[in-house]
């Protein structure tokens, strides 16, 4: 596991869990699998403060267990799901877009809470959306649109119930969950009066309503798979969108919703679906047969004819999709750091798989002189490898070394992926400095605009609320725009190094599943 890795991981858990799960996460990040005594040993920390941080790792489903020894559990960090909390801005965008505001309050609680009974997360979303919205809006049946929200979620598989232990005797329990129970909601166990009545009293102001609920040991928890399943269709549909038209990009969404009925979504290549589905999808697209063609062309091989049965066959390669897509971004990086010299040789050498010195500078029309000195600024900063090819077995100085450049692509993905792991904790770090050399100032604005807020829904006047708008000159208005400008550009910067990433990681998936 990679040096910059560990860093973004252990600025992630700092960030968001405090120094002490950072400190914990960091120590399971470097050794391993590790027992609890060995943990506090390697963080000289307190067992309680160390047990403490686990659970907190575990309730965010970011550290495993296994029985070690009899009676005893060994903890490991899954650090691949770490990284997925700086995607959560993304994932509450995603639902809102498809189930509205009540679906994007239940995700937000379990995104913040890691597992949460139905009960807990129904309560919370009805008490956070009447709190948001400005109206005194009747609160009796919004518990209701919570519960059918969860129960739209749990059927689409953006949630799913998390596995329970076995055997609950055992001190190192082993959690499991049937097939069948991982997206089924029991309705029976939700008692809607139980919460009404919490829900009266939480917003009462009683901060232990005194309610008991009977899912008290049912937990659900966000399936990141599924999120992803509609992120990797999204950044499919927008490649065909840039190369083609917007109508492109809608019949291939088409193509995916048919597929998915019939194959695994996670399959490298998708069952075939007929161009009369396709057109029982589309009814108001006009020309389907000539985009069929121009996707089956112009796809970088996503979209594949396989049949003339029903209008024609077609299959989906999300592999090849996904190839496609990555030498491109490696092909926009090359250019970026080297200009388009650099960019034609790397992508004839790519192309043709191997090529001779000489032969690069023929094939690509550039000089001699620069093509040596292009090609060799590529193998220095490895996005080239050198293959030697002797004419003959026989050791003798005589015989001729052939020197064949060519292009290895999973090392050079996984060489990019560093890269924006670097970029990534850098973000983070100047994101970090810049609150902090202006802590004061921001927290001066959030208190004015509170206290403006407050006056506003208390009835103030307006000489009141300038009164208290006055308290902060123009020049500091002017830096906190300044500062809130720059911590925007670098959250953005961070969000496109996280779709990079994703891009990047969902290649490598497919090539192991090639193997």
């Amino acid at each position: 596991m990679s040096y910059h890795l560990r860093k973004v991981c252990s600025k992630i858990l700092n960030e968001y869990f405090g120094e002490l799960v950072a400190k914990v996460g960091d120590v399971l990040f470097q050794k391993g699998s590790n027992p609890l005594r060995d943990i506090c040993r390697h963080t000289r920390l307190p067992r309680a403060k160390v047990a403490e941080a686990i659970a907190v790792l575990i309730q965010h489903n970011l550290v495993m267990w296994e029985e070690w020894r009899p009676g005893i559990p060994s903890y490991s960090l899954i650090h691949d799901r770490i990284l997925l909390i700086l995607r959560f801005p993304r994932y509450v965008y995603c639902v809102r877009e498809k189930f509205g505001e009540e679906g994007e309050m239940v995700v937000d609680v379990l995104l913040k809470e890691g597992q949460a009974t139905a009960s807990h997360i129904i309560v919370t979303s009805c008490i956070k959306l009447l709190e948001a919205s400005e109206e005194n809006q009747p609160y009796e049946q919004k518990h209701v649109t919570m519960r059918n929200q969860l129960i739209r979620l749990i059927e689409n598989e953006f949630v799913q119930r998390c596995p329970s232990p076995q055997d609950a005797n055992k001190p190192v329990p082993v959690l499991s969950i049937k097939e069948e129970e991982l997206y089924n909601f029991p309705q029976e166990l939700v008692d809607l009066k139980a919460l009404q009545q919490e829900i009266q009293q939480r917003r009462a102001g009683t901060t232990n309503p005194d309610v008991t609920h009977p899912d008290t040991d049912v937990l659900w928890r966000v399936n990141y798979d599924r999120f992803h399943i509609e992120f990797r269709d999204s950044e499919t549909q927008n490649s065909i969108v840039r190369r083609v038209d917007p109508l492109a990009g809608e019949c291939l969404g088409a193509m995916l919703k048919l597929s998915y009925k019939t194959s695994d979504p996670w399959a490298p290549v998708l069952n075939p679906v007929s161009a009369a589905e396709i057109r029982d999808q589309l009814k108001d697209l006009k020309y389907l047969d000539q985009y069929l063609k121009i996707l089956e062309e112009q796809s970088g091989d996503c979209v594949q004819r396989t049949g003339d049965s029903g209008g024609g066959q077609y299959r989906l390669n999300m592999a090849n999709a996904f190839h496609s897509l990555t030498h491109t971004l490696i092909y926009n990086i090359v250019q970026e750091r080297f200009g388009s010299k650099a960019a034609r040789i790397f992508r004839l050498i790519h192309k043709n798989g191997m090529m001779e010195q000489e032969q690069i500078a023929e094939v690509s029309m550039i000089s001699k002189k620069d093509a040596n000195l292009l090609s060799h600024r590529l193998l220095h900063d490895n996005f080239l490898r050198i293959h030697e090819l002797r004419k003959t077995l026989a050791p003798s100085p005589a015989n001729k070394i052939i020197y064949l450049f060519h292009v290895d692509m999973n090392s050079l993905v996984r060489m990019t992926l560093e890269w924006c792991y670097k970029a990534l904790y850098n973000l983070m770090v100047q994101r970090e400095t810049r609150g902090g050399e202006n802590r004061r100032l921001l927290e001066k604005r959030t208190r004015v605009e509170s206290i403006v807020e407050n006056l506003k829904q208390s009835g103030g006047t307006e000489e009141q609320i300038q009164e208290v708008e006055e308290m902060l000159s123009p020049s500091e208005r002017a830096l906190v725009g300044q500062v809130v400008a720059i911590q925007d550009r670098l959250f953005d910067a961070e969000t496109g190094l996280d779709e990079t990433m994703f891009i990047l990681h969902m290649y490598l998936y497919y090539q192991t599943q090639k193997q």
